[in-house]
């Protein structure tokens, strides 16, 4: 089963949608199942739900052989760390579908780590699809400590302020980037 999603956002993403459907009609042996959300064009061949709850989407990633979604790192993350192939097309101002550009740097940052495969240009998704097994994907890493978990050490942290602040800005420990700490920063 193939599993196409594009989240909740109040924008299209109709350009995806159709090429869905083509893709849909030329491999009937396949299983498409498309969650369409706020595009107003709905696929053809395929198992289309406009939104999901959490169980039913988790059951269709789990089960997916391939996961082909906009660039919404919660989707991304959710088949990287189910060990599937995702190809990630991302949303695009220039088509409506977003008010800017981020999801393509937000799939560039995860590419660069071989986790996904971005597919630009629409047109060369059934390409993608029909060579999905010829990538190799990398196990990501997920880092030791996330931010949340370093700001609510440094803000639980027992010792004094004084002391605790430059472990925590350890990294800008360089001269030059020490003159780039914003004075309050440097008088706590």
């Amino acid at each position: 089963m193939i599993f196409v999603t594009v989240g909740t956002q109040k924008f299209q993403m109709n350009r995806l949608m159709k090429q869905i459907e083509k893709m849909a009609e030329n491999m009937p042996q396949e299983r498409f199942v498309v969650q369409y959300g706020n595009c107003t064009y709905v696929p053809k061949h395929c198992e289309t739900y406009q939104f999901m709850d959490r169980p039913q989407f988790e059951q269709c990633v789990s089960e997916c052989s391939v996961l082909i979604t906009h660039g919404g790192v919660g989707t991304i993350m959710s088949g990287i760390r189910a060990g599937k192939p995702v190809v990630v097309v991302p949303r695009r101002r220039q088509y409506g579908e977003h008010v800017d550009d981020h999801q393509i740097e937000a799939a560039r940052a995860l590419s660069a780590h071989k986790c996904l495969v971005i597919c630009m240009n629409t047109e060369f998704l059934g390409y993608i699809i029909d060579h999905i097994s010829e990538y190799v994907f990398n196990r990501y890493e997920e880092p030791e400590k996330k931010v949340e978990d370093l700001v609510l050490g440094f803000i639980e942290s027992p010792e004094p302020v004084k002391r605790r602040t430059p472990c925590f800005f350890k990294f800008l420990r360089k001269k030059k980037q020490a003159a780039e700490i914003p004075q309050a920063i440097k008088q706590i």
